[in-house]
């Protein structure tokens, strides 16, 4: 899956790469929409997808395209090792803790996400975990299913109403899930945030707090951060201890900002009543893990908020960000602006607006 780069005048054509976990073990793209047709309405754009899944790019898999849309894999700085001709790497979803900015940026490459894509299906899956946990839903269905119908009906829940819900960061999606809990008649929203604008938040109703405070008084916790060094590792023993013991953990952001082995041990010990986590210190979870032994535990496989509007957004945001680049232009969303004072950058930008903007971009 590899060609050599173009001459430094017009390439002969425009590719665009997608990660070979967008297809199923038949090769069959394994999603209804991840915006494809807007790619196909220009003859000067060809696609394709990588032919081997490997959690780490290898150079040859990158060498031969102008943009790479990507799902799980790692960009590391070996995987871009005699890479010229990439200009840009469009992330499906709005982490990019599995790209190496640094090396992208050196080698001019620009990086962006799709946060417009992630926002309600994240928000509304964060909802559904927490009132799946609320009202032991895995539990009492499991209990169903082994004929112990009347010791199901022993295992009372409690309801979101009146309680307080703490968010550790207030970004969108965060924003998205205070909104939707409205209508549950929540008693108060908190937010760990120190980046967040205290006018705007106090516009949505969320009371800033630290990160201590949030924890001593929250009903949920809802991890809603980016994984950075500042956040790796920032919930651990000292943090459980604070949390009420009927308090809940739910994490759809990042797992190792959770230290997994304190949580387990929070939630072996009843020093935190459960827990609903889509992500883990290390993906895919080992079987063995002590989590999936828990049945106060809800786990998922960083994929709960995985549905065809998801995927269909996030595709044509990926992709207009490649007709972008086609166009001569920088995509939208780039995590790393830095490389756009990177000569290397500059030049392929140049190359592209060259070569294509005479035919209208088509």
């Amino acid at each position: 899956m590899s060609s050599p780069p173009p001459a430094a005048g017009a390439p002969a054509a425009f590719r665009v790469g997608f990660s070979a976990d967008f297809c199923d073990g038949r090769g069959q793209l394994a999603f209804p929409d991840i915006g494809l047709s807007l790619l196909e309405e220009h003859p000067g754009i060809t696609y394709d997808f990588v032919e081997e899944y490997r959690p780490e790019y290898a150079p040859e898999q990158l060498a031969g395209y102008d943009v790479l849309i990507s799902l799980k894999p790692k960009v590391a700085a070996h995987s871009l090792k005699g890479v010229s001709r990439l200009c840009a790497i469009g992330r499906c979803g709005v982490g990019y803790d599995n790209v190496d900015l640094a090396a992208c940026t050196e080698r001019g490459i620009a990086v962006y996400i799709t946060p417009g894509g992630v926002i309600r299906p994240v928000a509304e899956s964060i909802v559904l975990l927490m009132l799946a946990l609320s009202h032991n839903l895995l539990n009492k269905d499991r209990l169903v299913r082994q004929g112990r119908w009347a010791e199901s009906t022993r295992r009372l829940g409690r309801e979101p109403r009146a309680r307080v819900v703490g968010t550790i960061g207030l970004g969108n999606i965060a924003r998205e899930v205070v909104r939707l809990l409205r209508v549950l008649d929540v008693r108060r929203f908190l937010a760990f945030d120190p980046y967040a604008d205290a006018q705007r938040a106090a516009e949505l109703g969320v009371e800033l707090a630290s990160l201590d405070d949030l924890l001593r008084v929250s009903d949920y916790v809802l991890v809603n951060c980016p994984l950075t060094p500042e956040t790796r590792g920032l919930l651990g023993a000292g943090q459980f201890a604070l949390m009420k013991p009927d308090a809940v953990l739910v994490n759809t952001a990042r797992g190792p900002i959770v230290q997994e082995n304190a949580l387990i041990d929070a939630l072996q010990s009843g020093r935190i009543a459960g827990a609903a986590l889509d992500v883990f210190e290390q993906e895919p979870l080992n079987a063995d893990s002590p989590l999936t032994r828990m049945e106060n535990v809800i786990l998922t496989s960083h994929s709960v908020a995985w549905t065809e509007e998801l995927f269909r957004d996030m595709g044509r945001i990926d992709c207009e960000g490649a007709l972008a680049v086609y166009r001569g232009e920088a995509p939208q969303h780039v995590v790393n602006p830095q490389v756009f004072g990177i000569p290397a950058f500059r030049d392929k930008l140049a190359r592209y607006k060259a070569a294509f903007a005479e035919t209208g971009g088509r």
